[in-house]
């Protein structure tokens, strides 16, 4: 079974789109006794365009033995080759993980938003695995990654 499923990080941008209209504002206005020159404000808002083209969505996508993040346009890209799949659970993720990608007691964390995660262990290469994707639809990508890996 063929799973692809995007979401977009409202968060992120939305907090990014907010960093880069108040670095106009005070690079036009001229806040302050020591305002921002051009150099550094196109500097950091180019910055921030960048990163919020790479981080404003997530999509997850299984086929054969992949399981596929990619962030933004592509250029966070991670490939998990699953030889056998262990166990899959469905969990709520606290909120002081936060988004992104995350390291937590539990394993790698890949969100984009949300509190809803598919924790999967799986093994690689022989070596036992376990990482969490966010998503709003775990179960369905729960359903997918057990159809693939059904004897």
């Amino acid at each position: 079974m063929k799973y692809e499923k995007s979401q977009l990080g409202w968060v992120v941008i939305v907090l990014f789109a907010l960093v880069i209209v108040f670095l106009c504002l005070a690079y036009a206005l001229q806040w302050g006794d020591n305002p921002l020159p051009f150099i550094p404000f196109l500097g950091l808002s180019s910055v921030l365009v960048l990163l919020g083209f790479m981080l404003y969505k997530l999509t997850v996508e299984v086929t054969g033995s992949t399981l596929r993040l990619t962030y933004g346009f592509g250029l966070i890209n991670l490939n998990f080759e699953i030889d056998e799949l262990e166990e899959t659970e469905i969990i709520r993720v606290p909120w002081y993980y936060g988004i992104g990608i995350r390291i937590t007691p539990k394993g790698m964390l890949y969100s984009i938003h949300g509190w809803k995660a598919l924790r999967i262990k799986y093994k690689s290469k022989g070596k036992s695995k376990t990482v969490m994707v966010g998503t709003a639809e775990p179960e369905q990508l729960k359903q997918a990654l057990e159809d693939n890996w059904k004897k």
